[in-house]
């Protein structure tokens, strides 16, 4: 039996509230959490246009607040790399690293056309600029005195410094070969978003697994991450009950969002699905009993996942269930994979 670790993936984004009345609704919620034994929380980054996305467009400055709160470890699942300035994000990074006393860990992703087109970055060249980014964040929390790179350079380096050596772990995300040869040059782990399969995930870890080895790095153990919506109830009839609508809430402003899920019966999912969570579960959800999760589990953990983190929080979800995907996790999916 593989072990898995675990983290809650909260959404910060509500609309029903303003951002410190959420704070303090999920406070409780990570306390909890610490009891039974998860290990992180993470915040996601997007940039609405309307209330009720699920991420926010300063992450960095959520967990900041949340530094002091909690002794678990604060992660970005992800931050929207092409939309920061590298300098810029070196220093915040190593700022929010010294308020959690080098507890941080920095997960990186591309994100979409339309963030690129809003912001004004140009497509060409991307990757090879995202690559750079990551060496220069290297490089700075390293304490090197600069930065020279072909497309990015900078004079000086950086003050303070981040707690961890070397600065915060960079967990790297992205679906494409070139993605998971990222993570395995400039990473310390592959990073899985919400919207990736289950068979998306597998053949990507496999990727970064190869081209880990293809770097001299294969002997160190793999680190594999995904991020799972979680719907934990005492029996499958209640967690889709009282869990469903929240689910299809998140999954309807992703394919709105342009993001082309498959259905399990092949076709394109629509907004307007009234199946849609019953047909994208098996491939991005967790919903269930514990028995049930932990089935499902053990398929992650069969394709090389290593963290997991439960997005426990989604569509708004009412306290009083979150809470119970919490608990039910801690006593009854948790100890099966330690």
């Amino acid at each position: 039996m593989a072990r898995l670790q675990f983290g809650l993936a909260l959404d910060f984004g509500a609309a029903h509230a303003t951002l410190d009345r959420v704070l303090a609704e999920y406070v409780p919620l990570i306390h909890l959490a610490e009891r039974y034994g998860f290990e992180s929380v993470w915040a996601g980054e997007s940039y609405p246009q309307r209330p009720g996305a699920a991420h926010l467009p300063a992450p960095l400055l959520a967990l900041a607040a949340l530094a002091p709160q909690t002794r678990l470890r604060l992660g970005t699942g992800v931050v929207l790399l092409p939309m920061w300035a590298p300098l810029r994000l070196a220093y915040e990074a190593a700022v929010l690293d010294q308020l959690a006393g080098g507890r941080f860990t920095l997960g990186v992703g591309l994100g979409s056309p339309a963030d690129w087109a809003r912001f004004g970055v140009e497509r060409a060249g991307l990757g090879d600029r995202v690559d750079e980014t990551l060496a220069l964040l290297r490089a700075l929390w390293s304490g090197a005195p600069g930065y020279q790179g072909r497309l990015l350079r900078v004079e000086g380096g950086l003050a303070p410094l981040p707690v961890q050596p070397g600065g915060p772990p960079l967990w790297v995300g992205g679906l494409a070969p070139r993605a998971a040869r990222r993570a395995a040059r400039y990473g310390d782990a592959w990073y899985a978003s919400t919207r990736y399969t289950l068979e998306e995930i597998r053949v990507q870890s496999a990727r970064y697994r190869a081209a880990l080895a293809a770097a001299g790095k294969g002997s160190a153990p793999a680190c594999v991450s995904v991020n799972r919506l979680a719907v934990i109830a005492p029996t499958d009839a209640a967690a889709w009950r009282d869990g469903g609508p929240h689910v299809a809430r998140v999954l309807r402003y992703y394919v709105a969002a342009g993001s082309p899920l498959p259905r399990r019966d092949g076709r394109p999912a629509r907004p307007d699905d009234p199946d849609l969570v019953e047909a994208l579960a098996d491939a991005l959800c967790l919903i269930g009993s514990p028995a049930t999760v932990v089935a499902r589990l053990e398929a992650y953990a069969a394709v090389g996942v290593t963290h997991v983190q439960l997005r426990v929080a989604p569509g708004e979800m009412p306290a009083e269930l979150v809470a119970q995907s919490i608990r039910l996790a801690g006593e009854r999916v948790l100890p099966y994979f330690r």
